[in-house]
C-alpha cells in the first residue's frame, strides 16, 4: 500500500503529535471561560432587609447601665421622647383645652421629638427614606384607611422625608447594624405643640388619640385612569398619605397616644390671648 492510500490511524505517532497542540488549545479555551467569583458581590434591589421602627430611650437603673458600660454607666439608646402613651388629664402638665378663636392654650405641650430607625444602608449611607404622618382618632382596628384621619400637617408634613438624627447611639450600638435614626420635631414658631387646637380641624371636648405612623417607602399612590371619568373630569394619580405601599416592599410602625381636651370655661382650662 502506498503512502498516498494509507489509512489514517488516531494512534499513529503523527496524529499524536498533531493532537497535543489541539488539546492545549482546548484546555486554554476552557480555562479562559472560568470566571473567579471571589470578588463578585450579588445585590438585590427588591428586598427590604430591615423594617422601620419607632424608637425611644427608656430609663435604666445603675446595674443595667453598668452591664453595658461599667466605666461610663451608659447604654446605647436613642433619646427619650418624654411623652407617655397616656397623657393623664389629672396631671397638670396634660390639662389641655379647646380654646376659642384668637386664643391659645397656655397648657399646650412644649416641642415634642419622635425618633424612628431603619438600618438598611448602601455604601455607608442610609438606603431608605422615611416618611411619617400624624393621625387623629384613627385606629387600625377601624378597618378604615388612615388617609382620611391625617392631621397636624403644620407640624409634620407627610410628603417630606425625615431628617437624619446623629447621636452617640449611631455608632455605639452592640452587635447589630447602625440604626440610622431619623427625627420628627413637632413644634410651631413658638416652640409648642397644641394637641387640642393645632390639628387642622375642630376637636370636640373629650378623649382623643394621636397615632404616629412611619414607613420606609413613599406613600401608596393610586393608578391614574386613562381618559375622563363619567363626570367628564380627568382622574390623576392620588397619593394616599397614611397608607404604606406594601406592594413596593414597605414596612411601617405605629405608636398611639391618648389625650383629653377640656372645654373652654372648665376650671382646668387656661386659654389666654396670644402674646
Amino acid at each position: 500500500m502506498s503512502s498516498k492510500t494509507r489509512a489514517f490511524s488516531p494512534f499513529s505517532p503523527f496524529s499524536l503529535i498533531l493532537g497535543i497542540p489541539m488539546l492545549v488549545a482546548t484546555a486554554l479555551a476552557v480555562h479562559a471561560c472560568i470566571i473567579p467569583d471571589t470578588y463578585i458581590q450579588v445585590r438585590t434591589t427588591d428586598e427590604n432587609l430591615h423594617g422601620v421602627r419607632i424608637v425611644e430611650g427608656i430609663p435604666l437603673d445603675e446595674p443595667a447601665r453598668a452591664a453595658c458600660d461599667p466605666t461610663n454607666l451608659a447604654c446605647p439608646m436613642p433619646d427619650a421622647t418624654g411623652l407617655p402613651h397616656f397623657l393623664d388629664p389629672a396631671n397638670d402638665s396634660f390639662k389641655f383645652c379647646v380654646c376659642s378663636e384668637n386664643k391659645v392654650d397656655e397648657n399646650r405641650l412644649g416641642g415634642v421629638l419622635f425618633y424612628a430607625e431603619d438600618a438598611d444602608e448602601e455604601e455607608g449611607s442610609p438606603r431608605d427614606s422615611l416618611y411619617a404622618v400624624l393621625a387623629l382618632d384613627w385606629s387600625p382596628t377601624l378597618g378604615e384607611s388612615a388617609f382620611d384621619y391625617v392631621a397636624y400637617r403644620s407640624y409634620l408634613d407627610p410628603r417630606d422625608a425625615l431628617d437624619l438624627y446623629f447621636s452617640s447611639y449611631e455608632t455605639s450600638v452592640i452587635k447589630r447594624p447602625r440604626p440610622w435614626v431619623r427625627s420628627m420635631t413637632l413644634n410651631d414658631e413658638t416652640g409648642h405643640f397644641d394637641l387640642c387646637n393645632g390639628a387642622g380641624r375642630v376637636l370636640a371636648p373629650g378623649d382623643h388619640t394621636l397615632t404616629l405612623m412611619v414607613t420606609d417607602r413613599p406613600w401608596f399612590t393610586t393608578e391614574p385612569l386613562d381618559g375622563a371619568t363619567e363626570t367628564g373630569l380627568d382622574t390623576t394619580a392620588i397619593t394616599l398619605e397614611g397608607v404604606p405601599d406594601i406592594s413596593a416592599g414597605a414596612t411601617y410602625d405605629i405608636e398611639t397616644y391618648v389625650f383629653h381636651c377640656f372645654e373652654e370655661g372648665d376650671e382646668e382650662c387656661n386659654c389666654v390671648e396670644p402674646a
